[in-house]
C-alpha cells in the first residue's frame, strides 16, 4: 500500500519569502512521498547555514530544532530522514539550482554598476571517485560587494574555456570590470565580454603566442628607455608600491602603455576593444636575502585608466580565492565533503555559495573594532533563533 493513499500533493510547500527556490521542480515519483518538497529544499538550506556538513547531521540537527521550524513549516510526517535529504538534492537539475544565486541577488536587490566581476574555476575535490574525476565550478565573484554572483560547471570532457560563456551569459555585465585568468584569455570571451557592455581585464601567457610575444618586445623596448625620460606620460603610466606582507618586503610596479599603433595589425584586430597592455613586475625578498622575481602581462578594454588603478584591479582579482574559495573550505569543508554523486556535489556546491551570500550580508554584531568573523556569524546562526531568521529573511 503507498504511503500516501490521500494523493497529496507535497511537491510545493517553500515557506513565506522563499522565492528564490520556487523555480526549483520536485523529481520525486511514486506514492511513497511523506514530506513537502520546498520544506525539504528549506531545511537543507538552514543546515548549510548553520555550518551542518553531512545529511546525517542535518537530520539530527532538524530533529533538534523541529519545535522552531514547526514555525515555519507544516512537517506532516515529522522531520525527513537524511535519506530523503540526499535524494531530493541528488534529483534537483543543477543548472537550474545555480540559477537560483541569480533569484537570490535580484531579490537582495544587490546592484552591481560599477563593480568589478573576478571569474575564476574551483575544484570540488571531495566530488572524484573511482570512476568520476573531480567536479570543477567556474563563479563569477562581485570583488567590492564579495558576493557569489553565479556559477557555472564544467562538462567532465572539457575545461573552463567551455563553462566561462556560458557564466557570462547569466549576468547582466553592463558596467562592470571583468577579470579573467590566463585560462579565459580567449578572444570569443573579450568578444564577449565587450559585447555585453563591460570591459575586461585578461591576464596573457604563453597560451597566447603572438600576442605574449608582442607584449614582451614591447615593454623590453620600454624598459631600455625608462628613466630616460623619454617615453610620453600621455602614453604611458607606472607605479610602484613597497610594502610588508605576513612579514615579508614585497615591491610591486605596474606599467601600462596606452598607445598600441605600433602592434602588428592582425594581432590587434583579433582583439576585440583592445585598449592598452600592461606590465605587472612583483618582487619578493626571501629569508635568504635574495629577491624572488616575478611578470605577469595582461590587456584590458580600459581606455584611460592608468597605472595606479590599474594594479587596483589586477591584484582585486585574487579576492574570488581569498574571500571566497579559501571560505567555502574552512568555513563549509567543501573539499572535505565526500559526496560521490554528481548532481548532489553540484547542488550542495550552489546552496553553499548562496549560504555565504547571506552570511555575509546578515548583520554584524561583534562589540569589537573588528567585524565578526563569518565562523561567528555562522555560530550565532546556529545558536539564535532570531539572528537565524534574520539570515534567511536575506535570501
Amino acid at each position: 500500500m503507498p504511503r500516501n493513499p490521500n494523493k497529496i500533493d507535497y511537491s510545493g510547500g517553500f515557506p513565506e519569502n522563499f522565492e528564490t527556490f520556487e523555480a526549483l521542480q520536485d523529481t520525486r515519483k511514486g506514492g511513497h512521498t511523506l514530506h513537502h518538497f520546498g520544506e525539504i529544499i528549506f531545511m537543507a538550506f538552514t543546515c548549510i547555514v548553520c555550518g551542518v556538513k553531512s545529511y546525517e547531521l542535518m537530520e539530527e540537527f532538524c530533529d533538534i530544532r523541529k519545535k522552531w521550524f514547526k514555525k515555519w513549516l507544516s512537517l506532516p510526517n515529522g522531520i525527513p530522514s537524511y535519506n530523503t535529504f540526499s535524494r531530493v538534492i541528488e534529483g534537483l537539475d543543477p543548472v537550474l539550482f545555480s540559477q537560483c544565486i541569480i533569484t537570490h541577488l535580484k531579490l537582495a536587490k544587490v546592484d552591481l554598476q560599477d563593480d568589478q566581476v573576478a571569474i575564476d574555476g574551483k575544484a570540488l575535490r571531495g566530488s572524484r571517485t573511482k570512476d568520476h574525476r573531480h567536479i570543477h565550478a567556474v563563479s563569477a565573484w562581485a570583488c567590492d560587494k564579495g558576493l557569489t554572483l553565479a556559477q557555472s560547471f564544467v562538462d567532465e570532457k572539457s575545461n573552463e574555456i567551455t563553462a566561462i560563456p556560458e557564466l557570462l551569459k547569466m549576468l547582466n555585465l553592463e558596467g562592470a570590470v571583468v577579470s579573467l585568468d590566463a585560462m579565459g584569455t580567449q578572444r570569443e570571451i573579450a568578444s564577449q565580454i565587450d559585447d555585453s557592455g563591460a570591459n575586461f581585464v585578461l591576464c596573457v601567457t604563453g597560451n597566447q603566442g603572438d600576442l605574449h610575444k608582442e607584449l614582451i618586445d614591447q615593454f623590453e623596448f620600454a624598459a631600455r628607455q625608462l628613466g630616460h625620460d623619454e617615453l610620453s606620460k600621455t602614453n604611458w603610466s607606472e607605479h610602484y608600491e613597497e610594502e610588508k606582507n605576513r612579514g615579508r618586503l614585497e615591491k610591486h610596479r605596474t606599467i601600462v602603455c596606452h598607445n598600441l599603433n605600433w602592434m602588428d595589425a592582425k594581432i590587434r584586430a583579433a582583439w576585440q576593444a583592445l585598449a592598452c597592455i600592461i606590465l605587472v613586475q612583483r618582487q619578493v625578498l626571501l629569508k635568504s636575502g635574495k629577491w624572488r622575481t616575478e611578470v605577469h602581462y595582461y590587456i584590458s578594454s580600459l581606455e584611460g585608466v592608468k597605472a595606479k588603478k590599474m594594479q587596483k584591479y589586477i591584484r582585486d582579482h585574487w579576492r574570488i580565492e581569498n574571500s571566497c574559495h579559501w571560505v567555502l573550505d574552512t568555513l563549509f569543508r567543501e573539499d572535505h565533503n565526500q559526496t560521490g554523486k554528481r548532481n548532489a556535489a553540484k547542488n550542495l556546491g550552489t546552496l553553499r555559495r548562496i549560504a555565504l551570500n547571506a552570511l555575509k550580508r546578515a548583520t554584524d554584531h561583534s562589540k569589537r573594532k573588528r567585524p565578526s568573523s563569518l565562523t561567528k556569524k555562522q555560530l550565532r546562526a546556529a545558536q539564535d533563533e532570531n539572528y537565524l531568521e534574520e539570515v534567511l529573511s536575506l535570501v
